[in-house]
């Protein structure tokens, strides 16, 4: 097996998901979820996936890992976003400020919401955002603080995670405000809301998913789920997402060691415990 080719580091003047999604192109990204570590953002870069996703909801990842793992994730060629675990100011300005370069942030079912999140992610005259330089997020240089407002305005990714039956009844108000670059579905905590919990491939999920992504294309905004396969990934692409997420960190490990497990039985029969 041939070495990986190195990717390009990533600069957190130029965000490259950002960037592809406004052309229409694909972006799949890892979840980190089980390992909130330097070490897996590496992993992640080298796989190839477009970013990684870290999941700030249901991780025990702290603010203090968050900014080594921003980094090795630009190190490796991998754009690192943050998922907070709800809305709020700070919960959306600290892991920017600690160096990602997007936020996920989940559970939204209104315009007002997303108008508040777009606000707590731009700088002035766009939005609220508190200026700090030189940081871990500017690599402590000391960049012109017009050039760096104007920079980042254009290249953080702002994206919401729609999961309830409202949010897809106002879906149309959400993907309709200026500065959403993005919307993901999750699947699992949408099926609960609708009473069907678990069952992400039901129909119901399915219309919800279709829903999002025409109101999404209609306003020019990248939209996806989160999918469990490339398989999945690939039938989603097929109706217009560009924006997803694939399994996470402790589901990938999990397949692969399991299928090395299956495989190694195959061979060593009764000779292996």
């Amino acid at each position: 097996m041939a070495p990986p080719t190195a990717r390009p580091v990533i600069t957190p003047w130029v965000n490259p998901v950002t960037r592809a999604l406004k052309e229409g192109k694909v972006c799949v990204g890892a979840c980190s979820i089980a390992f909130g570590s330097a070490v897996t953002a590496q992993i992640f870069g080298v796989a190839g996936f477009s970013f990684n996703y870290f999941d700030l909801e249901h991780s025990q990842t702290s603010i203090e890992q968050l900014g080594g793992m921003c980094t090795a994730s630009k190190l490796a060629g991998i754009v690192p976003i943050a998922g907070p675990s709800s809305i709020g100011d700070h919960l959306i300005g600290r892991p920017l400020d600690a160096g990602a370069m997007g936020v996920i942030v989940p559970h939204v079912s209104t315009a007002e919401e997303t108008e508040r999140i777009v606000q707590y992610a731009r700088y002035a005259p766009v939005g609220i955002r508190g200026l700090i330089s030189p940081g871990i997020l500017t690599g402590f240089e000391s960049p012109d603080g017009s050039d760096w407002v104007e920079s980042q305005n254009r290249e953080i990714l702002v994206a919401i995670k729609v999961e309830s039956g409202t949010g897809i009844d106002n879906i149309e108000e959400i993907a309709a405000v200026p500065g959403l670059d993005a919307i993901l579905i999750g699947p699992g905590d949408l099926s609960t809301t609708l009473g069907i919990p678990g069952q992400t491939g039901h129909p119901d999920v399915t219309d919800c998913i279709e829903r999002m992504l025409a109101a999404a294309k209609k306003n020019g905004v990248a939209g996806g789920p989160h999918v469990g396969t490339a398989a999945d990934a690939e039938a989603w692409a097929d109706k217009g997402a560009t924006f997803m997420s694939l399994s996470f960190d402790g589901g990938l490990l999990l397949d692969i060691s399991t299928s090395a497990v299956q495989d190694s039985r195959r061979r060593l029969g009764d000779r292996m415990l």
